[in-house]
């Protein structure tokens, strides 16, 4: 506490009224006050939806349809990436976790993340026009595969330094979890409407295309597909990267690391012998065991219409902001694991009578209900209200458990670890997920999906349309169910939790001090 601060204390206890006293006493030991202003929540409003504008959820389509390449590439590419995107996670976790500069550890990262990302970006949905079309028209051409390869690894390690940045950063913005919570509340709602937008976009454009009510002279579907992707995918990356970057030169870091730097082996000694990251880590792995299939490839491929999850979740647009705006009195009396655990549950567990009810009952014309739309629309519709009443407890809650993590630690030990967490947690992932896309084009291939049926205007084999149904729906319920079981053991709860928060502010008030008069000391040298 400053000179002023101790003052103005004094004059209070000595001349101010018992409110006032009481008042002050408050504020003063008050872990949740709110420092981040309206300026700089605007900004990160546009940060965090700017990081997900982008067709990303459009990929699979693209590389399968437009781009052709055959699954047995796929499949052997995945085995390649997924052993280099392990090395370069701890490449970038270890610079990352050395860094110490003026403006903080994670913002020049997110900075260099911004249009450099989207430069490469650009050159990945440019790349069919950038081909002879000969080549991208043969599934089994390797130098087109080797360029592919090429520019989506060298995406994929910009991306990790952008997303390691993004993950540490959030847990340093404030050192007060109701000001962080309200922003990550606030900005998490923006998130899902403005991030939709391009998805959205492509959606109405596929499904007019499909249906013959955009028509080109002389273009054939599958042209005017693969033109719609050229043109949506790289304006959404270079407008997303321009305003990552803008963003990076207003951030603050205010929850700041010590001088010292942390040996990388301690750090991952930390991370993987404390129970709670080590629960919280364990539920990440168990969650990331999937197909690589989801509802939009199941609504495109089976019930041929894009927009169907659009126009079925019209309804659960006025459930939405509930999670959202409950969030922080909600974390008033329930600790955070609690809100995560219940939020991920009834957010999936719905899949199960979903694939029970599409799966064995049958319309009049004998066809099951999973590849009727009619059917499927009102079931669809229900699921969506539900999954939006609760998305902004699991979306708040998700970000919010991994920040309790990184704050642990430092209440243990004395210094943060969100770079080296943060790529230990990703990394866990990534090698379900890794498994999952060498896997998934091999699933698809023993179910006889066709590539290139819904540019073309086939309708999928019924076996491929079971298991695509199946794999989006009740596959994906189950591994999550499952996945909630190692968080039992996380023993942080409501009282430890606000205990650590009391003790972690009155820590980083003299870090805080230290930094400052580092810099200083360097600055009246230089001048």
């Amino acid at each position: 506490m400053g000179d002023f601060e101790i003052k103005r204390a004094l004059d209070i206890a000595e001349n101010g009224t018992d409110e006032q006293v009481n008042r002050e006493l408050h504020r003063m030991v008050d872990v949740d006050r709110r420092v981040i202003r309206r300026k700089e929540t605007i900004g990160y409003m546009l940060f965090v939806g700017n990081n997900s504008f982008n067709i990303n959820g459009h990929k699979d389509l693209f590389v399968d349809s437009i781009l052709k390449i055959s699954f047995d590439l796929q499949a052997k590419y995945h085995v390649i990436a997924g052993i280099w995107d392990i090395v370069d996670d701890f490449i970038v976790s270890f610079i990352m976790e050395k860094t110490r500069t003026r403006w903080g550890k994670f913002i020049p990262y997110i900075f260099c993340g911004g249009l450099p990302y989207a430069l490469i970006a650009t050159l990945y949905w440019l790349l069919p026009n950038l081909l002879p079309e000969n080549m991208v028209n043969d599934f089994g051409d390797l130098t087109k595969f080797f360029i592919f390869a090429a520019i989506d690894m060298l995406l994929e390690f910009v991306g990790n330094f952008k997303d390691v940045a993004i993950s540490g950063y959030v847990s340093t913005i404030t050192p007060y979890p109701s000001d962080r919570r309200r922003l990550l509340a606030i900005s998490s709602y923006f998130s899902i409407i403005y991030s939709r937008i391009p998805d959205i976009v492509v959606e109405f454009m596929l499904d007019f295309i499909k249906n013959g009510i955009v028509s080109s002279a002389g273009k054939t579907s599958d042209q005017m597909i693969k033109t719609s992707l050229m043109i949506v995918g790289p304006v959404t990356a270079i407008i997303s990267g321009l305003i990552i970057s803008w963003y990076a030169s207003i951030a603050k870091e205010r929850v700041h690391q010590k001088v010292e730097k942390p040996k990388i082996r301690e750090s991952l000694r930390i991370v993987f012998s404390n129970r709670p990251v080590r629960m919280y880590i364990l539920s990440n792995l168990l969650g990331s065991f999937g197909t690589g299939i989801n509802t939009n490839d199941y609504y495109r491929q089976v019930l041929n219409m894009t927009t169907f999850e659009t126009i079925a979740g019209i309804p659960s647009f006025f459930f939405q902001p509930i999670g959202f705006a409950k969030y922080n009195a909600l974390a008033k009396r329930f600790s955070t694991k609690s809100l995560f655990m219940v939020s991920q549950v009834f957010a999936k567990a719905f899949y199960i009578p979903l694939w029970f009810y599409g799966r064995y009952i049958k319309t009049s014309k004998g066809k099951m209900f999973f590849q009727s739309r009619w059917a499927m629309l009102p079931v669809t519709a229900i699921w969506e209200c539900i999954y939006a009443t609760f998305w902004g407890v699991k979306s708040v809650s998700g970000t919010e458990i991994a920040n309790e993590c990184n704050d642990y630690i430092e209440w243990k030990y004395g210094y943060r670890n969100e770079a080296t967490l943060s790529a230990a947690s990703t990394l866990v992932c990534k090698i379900p997920a890794r498994i999952n896309s060498i896997l998934q084009p091999l699933y698809k291939k023993w179910c006889h999906y066709d590539q290139t049926a819904y540019t073309e205007g086939r309708e999928q084999p019924i076996l491929a349309q079971k298991w695509i149904f199946a794999m989006a729906t009740i596959l994906p319920a189950i591994l999550v169910l499952s996945s909630m079981i190692p968080m039992f053991w996380y023993d942080i709860n409501k009282d430890k939790r606000d205990k650590m928060y009391m003790e972690l502010n009155e820590r980083r008030a003299k870090i805080a001090e230290e930094i400052n008069k580092i810099y200083h000391d360097e600055e009246a040298s230089v001048t």
